[in-house]
């Protein structure tokens, strides 16, 4: 019929041609990398999951609904597992968020999305998925009910192949009929009710198994505490000091003082609540104070930071908190640095209320705050020195607690705490694209006094003594806020911030918009006042940008040796002091130098040290681009369509266009030399419409290919490429038909 193959359908090809063991036989299913592993059984739930199964290829939103402990996460976990979707599945913890307005955050975390120019959060999230069939699994909605439904909303209408899984306490009420709701029962307290007790209780005690006696008085606890698994759990940890018989008469009493308060009214989370109460008391006064102290913190927190939210208290921390792990007040779990504990929500919701009505919830929070802010000054020097790469993995792992931090501090008009908090990781949101980063500081910008935007001779005083004070307050909000907008290629949009909420004709903001704007004549005549005033303020970690930065500016302007002696002497410095990313950039920069002046065995030599440079994960570099590149002038064709093909995925995954330059030329570069010259000049065509080749560094890297595409047939208009997206989908596209030509048979 004429008709040419899809995409999906030349890369099943070239699976076949490279006998995948994927295809037909006996297929392995893939496993799935995004969703924890479960460490327990599961127990009584195999009818569950079968309506769950059912539900999601009928509905295109299942929400699992019931009370808190009824073990909704645990069953979205598994029936996420079960479920073997194409593409994977994510788990969305949203306990960790405070808003409705965090949830498409925490979605793009999780699916690592990025906001796109033009677009929303929200937006970009149901543009990356909706070429997949994958489940996204919202687990917790209850407290921001609104925003996973609008989240939720977006996904059914725009991506057909994609189910969403949400645990909540209510429906997400969702429009035409999307949402299918599936309530999670009770446990039998005869049957899975009972063995989850014992299977809980024994493990922490040894005992080999039970009487029918001691069998009867286990049933009877779990229908006293209605089969909800995480009431059970608790009360099979007090095993360690208490016998099923005690437990249950104290239950009893418990339970009949207890009920009711909760705000749905309903039985089961009334006697929720009155589970939570009853391990609580059988707390010691010590170990009801430190869980309480703990639940200001969000997220785990390692065992210095238990011991800095109970600072002043008088508790000897480890005892107790060994005590709390022991009866599963508090979660034991590891991580890359040591052993981390955390509240389970409806505990630490439990033990915030009472905190609250206690005398103790001003100095927890204010310890709490403090452990932050003393962690992210440690952290400072990590991700500003050669221990870079831990410093990222530390601040992953803090980054739930100083988001409640930092939101706490605005939420009580705090401005210069909460530029205190994240002042000291503010280079984060350029080099990691941590874009929360620049979301608090346009918060701080536009909470900026107006005397700062006062021109000098109309100020007081009393107004330039306070614009002194919030000076560096002001230039740390520019350059996170910067950084945001040059990633989401939204020049006019930081041109309005700018000239909202400081004055134009700052030194810092002047360099910035010449930055956002890509302006390298500009920022060649702006870096050295931006330098000077950075210096002033002693912010030497900004400073070290910018030096990088006018590098990028001289040669991109074709001043090449001006540019490398400016980024040469950086060389030592960053070797010797870090950070590893500046190093990296810094032979990159020296490589396209190198590149651009046609000297290519000096370019490779550099990007090469470029490459071994080991860095953080998830750092902004055109590396696998350049990787590639190398790969293809060394004859490894197939490899580097593989990397630049992968590379590709990403950009699209994330919605990063801003590094879809080195991509493309990349690929000009390619094609022309394997004669795919129709495949070459239709991205060629494009470059031009962006005006990237007005540059005279980026046109160097395309004269040959130009001069080859020359005498090739105008692309027609009906087949120019309309965005960077789309450019980048093509070649991919191509990138595919290349590997499966290389993959197929030779034929007689």
């Amino acid at each position: 019929m004429g008709v040419e193959p899809g995409p999906r359908l030349r890369r099943l090809e070239l699976a076949i041609l490279g006998q995948d063991h994927r295809i037909g036989g006996a297929r392995r299913p893939e496993r799935v990398d995004r969703l924890p592993r479960r460490t327990v059984r599961l127990l009584g739930r195999d009818a569950a999951l079968d309506l769950v199964g059912r539900s999601l290829v009928e509905s295109p939103v299942v929400t699992l609904v019931g009370p808190g402990g009824i073990g909704k996460t645990a069953l979205a976990v598994a029936a996420a597992q079960r479920a073997r979707l194409e593409h994977g599945a994510w788990l969305v913890d949203l306990t960790e968020i405070t808003t409705d307005q965090d949830v498409p955050q925490a979605v793009a975390a999780a699916v690592r999305v990025e906001e796109g120019p033009g677009r929303s959060l929200s937006e970009s999230i149901v543009l990356a998925l909706s070429s997949l069939r994958a489940l996204l699994v919202l687990d917790n909605c209850e407290h921001v009910v609104d925003g996973a439904a609008r989240l939720a909303q977006a996904v059914a209408d725009g991506c057909p192949q994609v189910r969403v899984l949400a645990t909540a306490r209510e429906p997400l009420g969702l429009n035409h009929g999307h949402e299918r709701l599936v309530a999670v029962p009770p446990l039998p307290a005869a049957g899975a009710g009972a063995d989850l007790f014992a299977e809980r209780a024994n493990a922490l005690t040894g005992a080999a198994g039970t009487t029918d006696a001691v069998r009867e008085v286990i049933e009877e606890i779990c229908r006293c505490l209605d089969g909800l698994p995480l009431a059970i759990e608790l009360a099979a940890a007090q095993t360690v000091s208490h016998t099923p018989q005690e437990i249950r008469e104290r239950l009893d009493d418990q339970l009949g003082l207890l009920v009711g308060g909760r705000r749905t009214g309903a039985d089961r989370h009334r006697t929720m609540r009155a589970t939570i109460e009853w391990s609580y008391r059988l707390l010691t006064a010590a170990e009801q104070d430190l869980l309480q102290r703990l639940s200001v913190c969000t997220g785990p927190v390692d065992r210095a930071g238990a011991a800095a939210v109970a600072a002043g208290s008088g508790l000897k921390v480890n005892d107790v908190l060994h005590r709390l792990v022991q009866r599963s007040m508090v979660a034991a779990e590891p991580g890359p640095f040591g052993q981390r504990f955390r509240l389970l929500e409806p505990v630490r919701q439990f033990a915030a209320e009472h905190l609250a009505a206690g005398p103790t919830a001003a100095s927890a929070r204010a310890a709490h705050t403090r452990y932050v802010r003393e962690r992210v000054v440690s952290l400072h020097d990590q991700l500003t020195g050669l221990a870079e790469a831990q410093g990222v993995a530390r601040l992953d792992e803090l980054w739930p607690n100083l988001r409640v931090a930092v939101d706490r501090a605005f939420a009580c008009g705090d401005y210069r705490l909460a530029h205190d908090l994240f002042r000291p990781v503010c280079t984060e949101a350029a080099r990691r694209h941590r874009h929360e980063i620049g979301q608090w500081a346009q918060r701080l910008l536009e909470q900026a006094p107006a005397e700062e935007r006062t021109p000098a001779e109309d100020r007081t005083p009393a107004e330039d003594r306070l614009r002194v004070e919030d000076r560096p307050r002001v230039v740390a909000g520019l350059i996170a806020a910067a950084s945001r907008y040059h990633v989401r290629q939204e020049p006019a949009g930081f041109d309005t911030l700018v000239r909202q909420h400081c004055d134009p004709d700052d030194p810092v903001a002047r360099h910035l918009r010449a930055n956002v704007h890509d302006d390298y004549a500009a920022q060649i005549h702006t870096a050295p006042p931006a330098l000077a005033e950075l210096r002033r303020l002693g912010a030497e970690d900004l400073a070290a940008q910018v030096e990088v930065d006018l590098g990028v500016a001289l040669v991109f302007q074709g001043q090449y040796a001006r540019g490398e002696a400016q980024l040469t002497p950086l060389i030592d410095r960053f070797r010797s002091h870090g950070p590893p990313t500046l190093l990296h950039w810094t032979l990159m920069l020296l490589g396209f130098s190198a590149a651009f002046q046609g000297r290519r065995a000096a370019a490779d030599q550099l990007f090469d040290q470029a490459l071994d440079v080991p860095l953080p994960a998830r750092t902004h570099s055109p590396n696998q681009s350049v990787r590639a590149q190398a790969l293809f002038r060394r004859g490894d064709r197939r490899a580097a369509y593989q990397l630049l093909r992968a590379h590709v995925e990403e950009l699209l995954e994330a919605d990063n266009m801003h590094a879809a330059c080195v991509v493309m030329i990349s690929f000009v570069a390619m094609m022309t030399a394997v004669a795919r010259f129709a495949d070459g000049a239709r991205i060629l065509a494009f470059l031009d419409t962006t005006g990237t080749l007005d540059n005279a560094a980026w046109a160097a890297m395309v004269a040959d290919a130009r001069d080859k595409l020359a005498t090739f047939a105008p692309i027609p208009n009906g087949s120019m490429i309309l965005d960077q997206r789309q450019a980048l989908a093509t070649i991919g596209n191509t990138l595919d038909d290349l590997l499966v030509e290389q993959a197929s048979p030779v034929r007689c």
